[in-house]
């Protein structure tokens, strides 16, 4: 096993432990809206939960990418470049989007 494979192998280790961890986080935040039932929290923390899922599943393409260009698909790895950078903006924009939301809601009461 030359240097570039063991390169290529920690990555895709690090890249799915990475993954399986925003998924994991992603599955107790959802959880943990059960408990709340509704209301801002339960709100905030699903769409959080989401975003964090997405961006899992994005690391997850990227760590396919990577293996994939060993063998040096150019067409492969285009799709996989574009459907990873999709989960990351969509990802992000869900966290951003839902945390403002929260946010704001929260600020709403606290006036009151």
């Amino acid at each position: 096993m030359g240097d570039n494979d063991l390169q290529n192998l920690f990555i895709l280790v690090a890249s799915f432990i990475a993954s399986f961890s925003g998924i994991a986080a992603g599955v107790i935040m959802v959880n943990v809206t059960k408990k709340f039932k509704t209301g801002i929290l339960a709100y905030g923390f699903k769409s959080v939960a989401i975003g964090i899922i997405f961006i899992a599943f994005g690391i997850t393409i990227d760590s396919l990418a990577t293996y994939v260009s060993v063998f040096k698909n150019s067409t492969l790895d285009t799709v996989l470049l574009v459907l990873k950078e999709a989960t990351f903006v969509i990802g992000a924009y869900i966290i951003v989007i839902g945390s403002k939301r929260t946010a704001d809601k929260l600020q709403t009461l606290t006036k009151q």
